[in-house]
């Protein structure tokens, strides 16, 4: 399937070829885009979405090189045009969803802080850092993932809250500003098919 055919489906042709340059592997079998945006700059960056979902309402962002977005198996993200989920990779960074997850709309995930911070050596204090969403994990309404989030399976975020950090405990529920764990022992139910 060529290029051009598949953005005209999936994005129903909303930007023009020219500005188009990623690559993207959405074609599997029963995966449904609605009203997705992407913009790019840079060379080598990559959207991957597995079989079985519905993506809608995201607006996928790339700055940089190699830069990588994937969402696994059965993936339901819950955006719209007028609430749209932000995945934004940049500078060389990645950002990996995995099967079985559920974004509510506003939420926005981001591996970098958009500018540089230095000391007086000229080092970055702020380096951009990969993403990583386990397995079954639902983010709730407003949520702001930040760069070094590492969220493992059967993790809930309760919506308005913000993740910093890497998260060790599987089948927990996380709220606040910044996100702590508030209960413990919890599934996130199968999406089917």
């Amino acid at each position: 399937m060529n290029i051009s055919y598949l953005i005209y489906n999936l994005f129903h042709n909303r930007f023009s070829l020219k500005m188009w340059k990623l690559e993207l592997d959405a074609s599997r079998k029963k995966t449904k885009l609605r009203h997705c945006h992407v913009t790019d700059s840079g060379k080598n960056n990559t959207i991957t979405i597995g079989e079985y979902g519905l993506i809608s309402g995201v607006r996928f962002f790339t700055s940089g090189n190699n830069n990588h977005i994937t969402i696994g198996r059965k993936a339901y993200c819950n955006g719209s045009t007028q609430q749209p989920i932000r995945l934004n990779a940049c500078d060389g960074t990645s950002i990996t969803i995995g099967d079985n997850i559920i974004l509510s709309n506003n939420v926005e995930i981001h591996t970098t802080d958009y500018h540089r911070i230095t000391n007086d050596n000229g080092n970055v204090l702020n380096k951009p850092k990969d993403i990583v969403i386990g397995n079954r994990c639902w983010i709730g309404l407003r949520c702001i993932i930040l760069k070094g989030t590492i969220l493992p399976d059967d993790t809930i975020v309760g919506a308005c809250s913000v993740t910093n950090k890497v998260y060790c405990e599987s089948g927990t529920i996380i709220a606040g500003i910044p996100a702590k764990a508030v209960r413990t022992g919890v599934k996130v139910g199968d999406l089917g098919n």
